[in-house]
């Protein structure tokens, strides 16, 4: 596990390799001159990233899901990872190029080699503009492989949403819960 920056994390495991909430590009923004600007350079340069099997994407605020970086990684060497969206965001997806784009509802899952991702609700909101607030959907992430289990929760305050993922996926865990959660700790 490799954190990046921000809510971009590297994690290699269970044979899969997956990139979080993606953004390398300098600001957080629709124009690149314009916009918050990074504090610190990414942890890992998207050049020296290995192979991405599967980018998950947990809502579609301009801190987690980049343009250019997903542009990037769908043009990565050895062909492009699957991206897993919420909701409402593959339309986006598609008009930048990214064809092998999936999008979940809440609870439901995909299957990417050997992991289940599921989407998960998160106390959170979206919007890319000011006329489409909440017109897609957010969420965490619970991925699942043999080995390993893992639970990225994107942009989210505390909220009822961890008890129900706890009770939801208590059977299927080990040792009672993840062995690791990716959690945010504010601005």
């Amino acid at each position: 596990i490799t954190w990046v920056g921000h809510a971009t994390v590297l994690a290699q495991f269970g044979g899969i390799t997956m990139l979080t909430d993606p953004i390398f590009s300098e600001r957080a923004s629709p124009l690149p001159y314009l916009g918050p600007r990074r504090a610190q350079p990414p942890g890992v340069d998207l050049a020296d990233l290995p192979h991405v099997d599967l980018v998950v994407v947990s809502h579609n605020h301009y801190d987690h899901m980049d343009a250019p970086s997903l542009q990037a990684l769908n043009a990565q060497a050895g062909g492009p990872p699957v991206f897993v969206v919420p909701l409402g965001n593959k339309r986006w997806m598609d008009e930048l190029g990214i064809a092998d784009a999936v999008e979940l509802d809440w609870w439901q899952s995909h299957r990417v080699g050997p992991a289940e991702v599921v989407l998960t609700p998160v106390q959170h909101w979206s919007a890319r503009g000011l006329t489409d607030r909440l017109k897609t959907l957010w969420g965490g992430y619970a991925v699942f492989t043999h080995q390993f289990q893992l639970f990225h929760a994107g942009d989210t305050g505390y909220s009822k949403d961890f008890a129900e993922i706890r009770a939801r996926f208590a059977e299927r865990q080990r040792d009672g819960g993840f062995d690791i959660a990716l959690l945010p700790i504010g601005g």
